[in-house]
């Protein structure tokens, strides 16, 4: 597996964040179909349309406030953390798919589709999206496709898939309608997309007619198939095969710097440093709730000086993807991902080890596991 997953790395930049879950916020109309208020701007991606402020900072939405539907349940210390995007001018007539809702001090606040909109303190730069996570998505509309067919996440990045979230191929042959057509040997293992016989073209989805009358999908008039080989979400079994087929990326997952290193442990692949040793972040409450230690005692700051050692990092460096660079109080520069500090711990003598879980007060610190990217507008 880690040959595998080292393979893919060379080709693609890979990003590692907690796995999705399966509460999605259902898409209306189009974030760019439709006006939306001052103060508000949207990025582009390959799937779908982020929506930020106006310099460019990601907007985020609240599970919690599924619970209260047109309220705002993110109040005191939590809205410190995630200040709320508020109203400054109220206009004559709101957009479509947007309504603003009165917090607790009477502040008027953004809500798109019903969900209150909110900044995260986590992120330092324009683009960055650290706030995701432990109940925090990214205010996000995925692109519309075919009801057969959907997007989702991959270590790759995001790419089409079925409806069932298995992951559709072309084929980047050159010799034409013979590839496209995909003969009787082919077809046992690759199997067209199919649309149904009264589907018309929508948007970059067009419709082939296949010489054996199979109806087929195709995005950017390239025909997708799924590969039989292929069981899972996420699974990218047919990628590269016989240097042909390739996933329908949509949108690779953002790059890492040139020293992370991909490695297998006792559980899972996760990042480690150049020499293959764990990288760890502190783990820390974002909802501005009593701070909990996910088990495991706090390690004091000599603690923290006997065991472990912060990431340097050579020079203030732009930030790649997730990873960035912070000025400690001493002045030192150390890496961070997602915006937490990065650690190795003193005990761990080879590449993949996860000694933390022998030490109760080493607990509170946690190893980034690779895994698949966030699927934007989904909470997790």
């Amino acid at each position: 597996m880690t040959s595998r997953l080292s393979h893919r790395a060379s080709r693609y930049a890979l990003y590692g964040v907690c796995a999705v879950g399966i509460l999605a916020i259902t898409p209306n109309a189009g974030i760019g179909a439709t006006p939306y208020p001052d103060g508000v701007t949207t990025s582009q991606f390959g799937h779908g349309t982020r929506l930020t402020d106006t310099q460019g900072m990601t907007l985020y939405q609240f599970e919690n406030d599924l619970r209260e539907p047109g309220t705002s349940t993110c109040n005191d210390d939590c809205a410190v953390k995630h200040p709320p995007l508020l109203a400054t001018d109220i206009p004559a007539q709101i957009p479509s798919n947007w309504t603003l809702i009165e917090r607790d001090d009477g502040a008027q606040q953004w809500a798109f589709q019903g969900m209150p909109l909110y900044r995260s303190q986590m992120d330092s730069h324009k683009g960055a999206d650290y706030g995701q996570g432990q109940g925090w998505i990214i205010a996000f509309e995925t692109i519309k496709t075919p009801p057969e067919l959907s997007v989702t996440s991959t270590v790759l990045g995001h790419v089409l898939a079925s409806s069932d979230g298995l992951t559709l191929y072309v084929n980047n042959s050159d010799e034409g309608s013979a590839a496209i057509e995909c003969d009787n040997t082919c077809l046992e293992t690759w199997v067209p997309a199919k649309a149904p016989w009264a589907a018309t073209n929508y948007g970059d989805f067009s419709v082939h007619a296949r010489a054996d009358g199979i109806y087929q999908w195709a995005y950017q008039d390239k025909p997708l198939f799924l590969f039989s080989g292929d069981s899972e979400r996420g699974d990218l079994n047919g990628d590269g095969v016989d240097g042909l087929w390739s996933s329908m990326l949509l949108e690779p997952a953002p790059p890492m710097p040139d020293w992370v290193k991909v490695v297998g442990s006792d559980g899972g692949p996760l990042y480690a440093d150049s020499n293959g040793m764990t990288l760890y972040t502190l783990y820390e409450d974002r909802n501005g709730l009593e701070q909990t230690r996910m088990g495991g005692n706090q390690c004091d700051e000599a603690c923290l000086d006997k065991y472990w050692t912060a990431v340097p990092a050579p020079s203030k460096t732009a930030p790649v993807g997730s990873w960035s660079v912070l000025e400690r109080g001493d002045q030192t520069l150390q890496w961070a991902y997602m915006g937490r500090p990065l650690y190795t711990l003193n005990l761990e003598t080879r590449p993949g080890q996860l000694f933390y879980t022998t030490f109760r007060q080493f607990q509170w610190m946690k190893p980034i596991m690779y895994s698949l990217p966030a699927l934007q507008g989904v909470f997790f």
